[in-house]
Parts: C-alpha cells; structure tokens; sequence
C-alpha cells in the first residue's frame, strides 16, 4: 500500500461514519492531511504511514497536530497510523484528547476509539444515527432520574430534538446539533466532558443531555471532571 492510498483508506473510514472530508494537498505542509466535517464538527487529522519501519509516532507530532487543528479552526483532532505509537506519544494524546486511530491490515483496528465496544449489533461502526434511532428515540415518554432524585421527562424526541421538562418543571428543547456533536466526539475521541459540552452549546443543557446520552449502553458517565465515555 502506497501512503496515498493509506491516506484515502483513513478518508474512507470517516466517510463511512458520515464525515464528508477534505484533502487538500497544501494541507500536509501545514501537519494536517485531511479534514473530517460533520455539521459543525471538524477534524483535523495528521495521517502517518509508518509499518513495517522503526519510525515510531512520538509526541511532537501530537504537539504540532494540536497546534495545526487549532490553525484550522477545527474542533478535534486524530492521528491515524499502521504502526508504532510510543507511550508519551499516547500521554500527550490523553492530554490534549487527540483521538488515536491504530490501523491494522484489514483496517482499523485497537485504537481506543475502534474498539468492538463502538459497533453496532450486526458488527458496522457505530453512527449518530444509529444511536438516536436505536437508543435515543425509544426514550420518549419515559422519565429519567438522577442518582439523587431529580428527573427529566422526555416529552419528544425527533429529528429536531429532545423536548424535555426538567425536575423543575421547566419545558426545554435541546437541539439535536448538540447531541450529533457529543455523540461524534465520544466516539471519535473516547470521551468529553461537561465543560466541553457547554462551550458546544449556548444553551446550558449539558446536565441533560449527559443524563440522555448516558442511557445509550456503549456510553457511561461520571469521573472528574465529570464527562460521558465509551463503556469499557
């Protein structure tokens, strides 16, 4: 395989999860190789051929992928490769929450957001849609309840949004932007938290729409900083 053609087989792996990407040669010069969209979601993704030689990964290159995603204005970042990621490589990821993508021959493979956790029941990647249709849609009309007892009724739910009346009585409509966003990103980069959430999304609803998406059996919420997660 060719570094093009690894590069287009990453490109297809985001497409298959509903990404329309960009590739734009003059990008490379700049450390990044292509750009995943979805909604207002952008990635910059940094692509490294290096299997079958000793050239690890290491942790400048998640440095200048961390600083080029921000020159691009994107919201996240991912290092995609076929070989060796080395460990302080891996912390600086944890640190700055660049997914790492590992691909093996037939593909994606170990990386901590490709794990068999985050594929649907006939064994495809999980997507947005997926989700919401198998797990967020059924949610309507049941109350969900906090471990100390507040609740959230869930009124509606359709391609719009969630409609929903807060344990105080308050009726609310969070837009399904917000849940596309935080479902892309907990499956792109494992993980985010409510602060996250709430710089997403003006509407301040990240205590709710963490309590929905918790709900989805692949996702768990809790730690500190408080934040949703795939399930392990």
């Amino acid at each position: 395989m060719t570094p093009s053609e690894f590069e287009e087989l990453v490109a297809g792996d985001f497409r298959h999860r509903g990404y329309e990407v960009e590739n734009r040669p003059d990008m490379g010069d700049w450390g990044v190789d292509l750009i995943a969209v979805n909604g207002a979601e952008r990635v910059a993704v940094q692509v490294k051929m290096y299997g079958g030689t000793a050239r690890p990964v290491n942790r400048a290159m998640m440095m200048e992928l961390f600083g080029a995603a921000a020159y691009f204005e994107c919201t996240a970042a991912a290092i995609a490769t076929d070989g060796r990621v080395m460990a302080d490589a891996r912390d600086v990821a944890r640190k700055l929450d660049i997914a790492v993508l590992e691909f093996g021959e037939g593909g994606p493979s170990t990386a901590r957001t490709r794990d068999e956790v985050s594929k649907a029941a006939d064994g495809s990647p999980l997507t947005f849609e997926s989700v919401w249709t198998t797990y967020i849609a059924p949610l309507q009309g049941q109350t969900l309840v906090r471990p100390h007892g507040e609740t959230n009724q869930i009124v509606k739910v359709d391609w719009s949004g969630i409609e929903r009346i807060t344990s105080t009585g308050r009726r609310q409509h969070i837009k399904i932007e917000i849940f596309r966003l935080v479902v892309n990103r907990v499956l792109l980069c494992g993980a985010i938290t409510r602060g996250q959430i709430n710089e997403m999304y003006p509407g301040r609803a990240s205590s709710g729409i963490a309590l929905i998406l918790a709900q989805v059996p692949i996702f768990e919420y809790g730690g500190r900083p408080a934040a949703l997660r795939l399930r392990r």
